[in-house]
């Protein structure tokens, strides 16, 4: 990795600009695991992400390079622009009653049926997503998005609560 240029760091993976058109992350996330074995839905909505090996608590998994994008609303078709303001509008507000899980049906499910077809995709993911826990949580900002060929890419969108928790925890051990 020494010989690979860092382009991002998160709580949850490190990446690498593996070739032009390759990345290498370095990841203790579970979403990407469940996305390298395949339990994702099909869909070009997301990366594909292989796991290239395991080196004790980190995974490393290859997908495609995706670059930073410089405005949204410019590199976006008219349609993804309009799906991508109504996730950034949906709540991430839980009443405390509610896990993670039923929370994120509920919001998905107040997406129009304009966009029925990846209305569903969302739901399948959270399905995927209940085999590793049930406070999965889901985040959508220009940071954690993609465009390819003027079509929104959700590169790390969801994400585990207690992962991140764990996460932080570990990070603060290593300061002190």
């Amino acid at each position: 990795m020494s010989t690979m240029k860092l382009i991002g760091k998160g709580s949850f993976s490190t990446v690498y600009r593996k070739s032009l058109d390759k990345v290498l992350i370095k990841s203790i996330d579970d979403v990407k695991e469940c996305m390298s074995l395949g339990w994702f839905p099909k869909s070009n909505m997301f990366p594909k992400m292989v796991r290239v090996s395991k080196d004790g608590d980190y995974t490393f998994y290859e997908s495609n390079y995706y670059p930073k994008v410089r405005s949204l609303k410019s590199e976006l078709n008219s349609l993804d622009w309009e799906f991508y303001n109504i996730l950034r509008n949906l709540s991430g507000y839980n009443n405390g009653k509610d896990s993670g899980y039923i929370q994120w049906i509920k919001q998905f499910e107040t997406i129009p049926d304009k966009f029925k077809y990846r209305k569903t995709i969302l739901l399948d993911v959270l399905n995927a997503l209940a085999a590793y826990g049930d406070d999965m949580c889901f985040e959508i900002s220009p940071r954690n998005v993609s465009v390819k060929n003027k079509r929104l890419i959700l590169l790390d969108c969801f994400f585990f609560r207690s992962q991140l928790v764990s996460s932080r925890n570990r990070h603060r051990k290593i300061l002190y």
